[in-house]
């Protein structure tokens, strides 16, 4: 499930295993040319004019055209399946490669070039496939050993280089061999004294039962006091500390992601003692995997001034018909202020075929964002436009994805068809397009936080709801509601759903600090005591508890009390600023020092 914002997020066995053998296929298959880790090249034609027959070798034509576009996956250590080094390498899978660069399966690249230009493209010319298809056809000769181009050269290990840092978790999560999807949060201490910016993040599963995964970020000991309460290293699910938070780039790895530094002015701070949490979604393969991915961090010298921010356009109303071809799920954005596009990140899974991105200007004029006609789940990524995209202030942002949950849909995870609903199973739906955007001043920021708050309860509501639809006895998904409803200013509305949650699940401390939180603000004061001490029975370490703790003590008068736990919420949280300026208040007014 993609839920990256830096504010409020909602969050069979025999069909996972049928879905994880179909996905695995297709990707031996189409890694046939690798994951086009080089730029493609040669003439832009839209027929391809044959040479004279014979006259196509693999020293002189093709292997220019494989060097360039293949090795770099495609060879010892690297992520595709075998190597294509040599002649015989490509000779005796000359077929096969014809066929899915002919389909355009290979090299992996979903936009339409013909509609958004975007940088990195991997995408073969006409004249190139065809080429293949025309040496294939004539016998795959080998040629003239001189006409052999030198081998490229490639980064063994890490694709961007030489880390500046590398972090793993100290103790590996244990996945079982069967099940369903699974979310584990592991936390990592990353081990930095002063504050480091950084211009590029590397992510490296350790194993294919990884199947995407978000960094954030913890500055505070919410999400270490989490770690392992369950009996095993991190915690699950998709709702961890809102202390816990996004960088202004993406943060995340998916299949086919190709990794890539930052822009310098994107270069973004990372603070000492903070914590990464690395939030994973997991599918069991059929045998016990031990999960412990490393992560790389490359740093710089000087700081990115950019005033960026990430947010989505997506759908948590999804539901597709049994059969239907053409479903169409859409979302609308109207910018508050001006702002600059830097990247894109699409999300949706097996059943979707089609999505088309687009801004219609002010002017009246359009313009592209996003095309991709054939999307395919194994080769998703984000992606960055060759300059920014700038979209005036009332420009109207418009997703529009299309899903396939017919049987003539060679992805669909479910035969026969049957109806699909949003979800963050890989056999649910999805339909997200994320925007990476600039800004042009901190007062622009604050308008489009503003601005982008309503939308944000919205989908954390909307989201939750879904869940529990599907499963009435979901806690953590009425606890969610209850949090966002108390947030966004509705406690009185939110403590029927915290009430259930606890019902459900009487040892989530998160259920009876937020139940706190709401009787706080109803005046309820002495009830509010008791839901945060039993948050802090259950998790000492949650510092939140110990803050209000000490403010239901402030307005029962309880000042001594209040004293004591302002001090105990600053040893767990030293930043809790609220914390310092109530002590200090209430020491400066009973005359202590």
């Amino acid at each position: 499930m993609f839920r990256t914002a830096g504010l409020l997020r909602p969050p069979g066995l025999a069909t996972l295993r049928a879905l994880k053998f179909l996905a695995s296929t297709f990707v031996i298959l189409g890694a046939l040319l690798g994951s086009g880790c080089g730029p493609s090249g040669g003439p832009s034609q839209d027929t391809y004019v044959p040479k004279p027959k014979g006259s196509v070798t693999f020293n002189k034509d093709i292997a220019p055209i494989v060097f360039q576009n293949c090795t770099g996956c495609h060879h010892p250590g690297g992520s595709a399946p075998f190597p294509l080094l040599a002649y015989d390498d490509v000779k005796k899978r000359a077929g096969q490669i014809a066929d899915v660069t002919h389909a355009r399966t290979m090299p992996p690249w979903l936009p339409d070039p013909r509609v958004v230009p975007l940088l990195g493209e991997r995408r073969l010319s006409v004249q190139q496939i065809g080429l293949i298809r025309q040496w294939t056809e004539e016998g795959a000769g080998e040629g003239n050993p001189l006409d052999l181009p030198p081998l490229p050269k490639w980064n063994v290990g890490w694709q961007l280089g030489e880390p500046d840092l590398v972090v793993k978790p100290t103790v590996a999560y244990t996945l079982a061999a069967e099940g369903r999807d699974n979310y584990r949060n592991l936390i990592v201490r990353i081990p930095t004294t002063v504050r480091r910016h950084v211009r590029g993040i590397e992510f490296r599963p350790n194993s294919r039962a990884v199947h995407h995964v978000f960094l954030r970020f913890d500055k505070t000991p919410q999400s270490r006091a989490l770690d392992g309460k369950d009996g095993q290293p991190g915690f699950a699910g998709l709702h961890g500390p809102r202390s816990a938070e996004n960088p202004i780039t993406f943060a995340s790895w998916q299949p086919g992601k190709t990794p890539r530094f930052y822009p310098p002015d994107l270069a973004w701070p990372l603070e000492p003692e903070t914590d990464l949490i690395l939030q994973m979604h997991l599918q069991p393969i059929g045998k016990v995997e031990t999960i412990a991915p490393e992560v790389a961090f490359y740093f710089t010298d000087q700081p990115g001034g950019a005033i960026a921010f990430k947010f989505p356009l997506d759908s948590y109303t999804i539901d597709i018909p049994p059969g239907a071809s053409r479903h169409t799920v859409t979302d609308l954005f109207v910018a508050p202020v001006d702002l600059e596009v830097r990247q894109i990140l699409p999300h949706a899974h097996y059943l979707a075929k089609e999505l088309k991105g687009y801004a219609d200007l002010p002017d009246g004029s359009r313009r592209w964002l996003m095309s991709i006609p054939n999307w395919d789940f194994n080769w998703q990524g984000e992606y960055q436009y060759p300059s920014p995209i700038h979209l005036p202030k009332g420009t109207k942002v418009t997703m529009e994805w299309t899903f396939d949950n017919s049987t003539n849909n060679p992805r669909n995870p479910h035969h026969p068809p049957r109806r699909v609903i949003y979800g963050s199973d890989t056999t649910d739906e999805m339909a997200e397009m994320w925007l990476q955007v600039v800004m042009k001043s901190q007062a622009d920021h604050a308008t489009l936080m503003q601005h982008l708050q309503p939308r944000v309860v919205r989908d954390a509501l909307l989201a939750n709801q879904a869940l529990i639809r599907r499963d009435p006895g979901n806690a953590r998904a009425h606890a969610e509601i209850g949090s966002v409803l108390t947030m966004s200013g509705q406690a009185a509305e939110a403590l029927p759903f915290l009430r259930r949650a606890i019902e459900l699940d009487p040892n989530y401390d998160e259920s009876h600090y937020f139940l706190g939180l709401a009787l706080r603000i109803g005046k309820q004061l002495e009830e509010s005591a008791r839901e945060f001490e039993t948050a802090l029975r259950l998790n000492p370490r949650h510092a939140r508890a110990r803050g209000n703790l000490g403010l239901v003590f402030v307005e029962m008068n309880n000042l001594p009390a209040a004293v004591q736990q302002f001090e105990l919420a600053l040893q767990l949280n030293p930043q809790d600023q609220i914390a310092r300026d109530m002590l200090e208040k209430i020491r400066a007014s009973l005359g202590l020092k």
